[in-house]
Formats: structure tokens, C-alpha cells, sequence
């Protein structure tokens, strides 16, 4: 029967670690498999040799193979790098976000090949992970792990492996704001903001689908915007109906002349100062700070409440499963719709 073993030694350079195996009993000699300075390291050539044993291959085979291949040696820094720069398909932001997510992964793993990087390796990298970061950031860390070692090519894919568990969260239920509450925000912040969250309310949008509405997706005489795939946090294009008196607010908002296809139907409002404008509203208004997501929870519980559909509350939302809906805003405390004519005054400087 084979046996795999890792025997530990100590040199003056420090502690090595030696990967030996037998591919029988004791008639069989002892191979060695490498020479390790982490114990880490030796596990995973341990597991290599395992699982070519397993396979009925011959281990020294394969040895021979990786040592004629080491030319091809990559870090996981390098590998990182080239899987940002392949990323052609989404925009800037999201390039700068999986750098940021692969510079701090690369704390533990800069020095690695991503080839070597095992199930328990990453295991092991979640559970310190969970010592100082909210469930949610290492979920968002642990997609970019993901995507990088599918890049990479390596099936299969440790950082998929049912063993690797995301510590449990604590997810908050939405609190949007009352109707009250929405109206006062709406009287505190400048004009130029106003019809932007308006849009944001009626239309059950999120604030980064907003900011990057064209005129070229406004359906003017079909009441409705058109929220193209690039434009979506899913890459799911969606249509939005909006109530007659808004979409006659937005038509105000610009003359007919200058609404080219590529114009913004908000110009010069974005993410970023669109969170600061409302938070500010908050403390003006003297009420708890609300975000421009809550906005959208608000409209989504209002069409839960009066009766649509699972699956059509999530094809409005953008939802990919109706169950996405009815886990947000079955527990969400009843909110009172507005009636338009108290949105008007408020409109008419805009």
C-alpha cells in the first residue's frame, strides 16, 4: 500500500520540510518529492502526489514534468494583474475594485503560485479573515479569489470547494422611509436633486442605474425608461413605468432640442454626492439618516403591500429569483404611498 509522508528537519536556514512517499510496502524505496520552506507548501505537494497516486499514475512522472515546466512559475501577484488587465468587459470602477480585493488577498498569498493554492489554504485564509471583516466584505473578497483561480484555470476550483464557508451574517431588514419622513427629505435637499430621487422612488431604481439613464432610454409616450444590460447591477436589461405626471416632470427637466441620445437625463449628479446630498437632507430634516437604496425598498414594499405578484415584483425590481423580493420585503413595516400632488410644489424650481 502507498504511503505519503512529511518529515520535518531543521537546518541553519531554518525549518524545512521534506515530502517523501512509497509507492508499496517496504519492498519499494522511499521517493522524494521535494523540499519545502513552509509547511504549507508541503501539504499541497503531498496532495499532488495523492492524488496521482490515486489516479494510478506514477508521481515521479509528473515531478519530472513540473520541474522541466518551472520556467512557467507564476505568483499569485502576477497572475492577479494579468486576470485585471484581461478584464475587459466591465468598466474602470470594477477594475479598481478587484485590484483592491487582490492587493489585500495578496497579503497572504503574494508569494504563492495561484496553482498551488489549495481548498484548505483558502479555508484557512477565511477564517482570519473573519477576525477583523464583516461577513459581507470577506463574501465580496472571496468572488474576486474565485473569478482569479477560473482565470487561472484550475479545476477544480478551490475557492468553490463546499469546505470553504463564509462565516454567518447578520443581514439588517429594510427600514425605508415613511411617506412623512420621504417628503421631508425631499423639502431639504437642493432643487436639482429633487426630481433625481423622485425618479429614484417612483421607479423602484437603484441610484447607480440612475445616474446613468440616457435620453436615448426614456420612452417618453410609453411612460417608461429602458435600463440597458450595462447598465444594471445584474447585466439584466429591464423596462421601469413611471406614473404620467413624473414622466412629464422629466420632460421639463430638458428641451426637446437638446435631448440628444448620449445626454444624461440627470447631468452632472452621481453616485457618490447623490449619498452625501441625502444624508445631508437627513440631518437637516432632523430625522434618521435614510440612503438612496432605502428609497428604493421604500417603492418595492409599497407594490408588495398592495398585492403584486412575486414573479412581477422581481422582474420590476430586476431581481433574478422572485424569492430575492419576498426575502427583503415580506418583513418590511408598512409604508404609505404619496399622492402626487404633494410631489408638484416641490418640483416646480427644479
Amino acid at each position: 500500500m502507498a504511503t505519503i509522508s512529511i518529515n520535518t528537519r531543521t537546518t541553519a536556514a531554518g525549518k524545512r520540510y521534506d515530502v517523501r512517499y512509497r509507492l508499496g510496502g517496504r519492498m519499494y524505496p522511499i521517493v522524494r518529492a521535494g523540499t519545502f520552506k513552509t509547511e504549507r507548501e508541503a501539504k499541497a505537494r503531498r496532495d499532488l502526489v495523492a492524488g496521482e497516486i490515486a489516479r494510478g499514475g506514477n508521481p515521479a512522472d509528473l515531478l519530472a514534468q513540473l520541474c522541466t515546466a518551472v520556467h512557467t512559475f507564476q505568483t499569485f501577484e502576477t497572475w492577479g494583474e494579468r486576470f485585471v488587465t484581461s478584464r475587459l468587459d466591465v468598466s474602470e470602477s470594477t477594475r479598481k475594485m478587484y485590484r483592491s480585493h487582490l492587493r489585500m488577498i495578496g497579503e497572504t498569498f503574494s508569494d504563492r503560485d495561484a496553482r498551488s493554492i489549495s481548498a484548505a489554504d483558502i479555508a484557512e485564509w477565511v477564517g482570519e479573515q473573519a477576525k477583523t471583516l464583516k461577513p459581507g466584505t470577506i463574501g465580496q473578497r472571496l468572488d474576486v479569489f474565485k473569478m482569479l483561480l477560473d482565470f487561472v484555470g484550475i479545476e477544480p476550483n478551490p475557492a468553490r470547494d463546499r469546505r470553504v464557508k463564509l462565516p454567518k451574517g447578520i443581514t439588517e431588514e429594510a427600514n425605508p422611509p415613511s411617506d412623512e419622513h420621504f417628503l421631508e427629505i425631499l423639502d431639504k435637499l437642493l432643487p436639482r436633486w429633487r426630481l433625481f430621487f423622485i425618479t429614484i422612488e417612483q421607479g423602484g431604481l437603484r441610484i447607480g442605474e440612475t445616474v446613468k439613464l440616457r435620453w436615448a432610454d426614456v420612452d417618453v409616450a410609453g411612460l417608461r425608461l429602458r435600463l440597458p444590460r450595462s447598465a444594471t447591477k445584474t447585466g439584466t436589461s429591464r423596462w421601469v413605468q413611471l406614473p404620467a405626471w413624473l414622466m412629464e416632470a422629466i420632460e421639463d427637466s430638458c428641451p426637446l432640442e437638446d435631448r440628444v441620445p448620449e445626454r444624461l437625463v440627470f447631468q452632472g449628479l452621481n453616485y457618490s454626492s447623490g449619498r452625501q446630498a441625502m444624508s445631508r437632507a437627513c440631518r437637516l430634516a432632523k430625522i434618521p439618516n435614510y440612503t438612496p437604496h432605502d428609497l428604493r425598498h421604500r417603492r418595492l414594499s409599497i407594490w408588495h403591500q398592495s398585492g403584486v405578484p412575486a414573479r412581477e415584483l422581481a422582474e420590476r425590481a430586476g431581481h433574478s429569483k422572485p424569492s430575492m423580493s419576498l426575502d427583503v420585503y415580506t418583513h418590511v413595516m408598512p409604508v404609505a404611498d404619496v399622492a402626487p400632488d404633494k410631489f408638484r410644489p416641490l418640483l416646480v424650481h427644479n
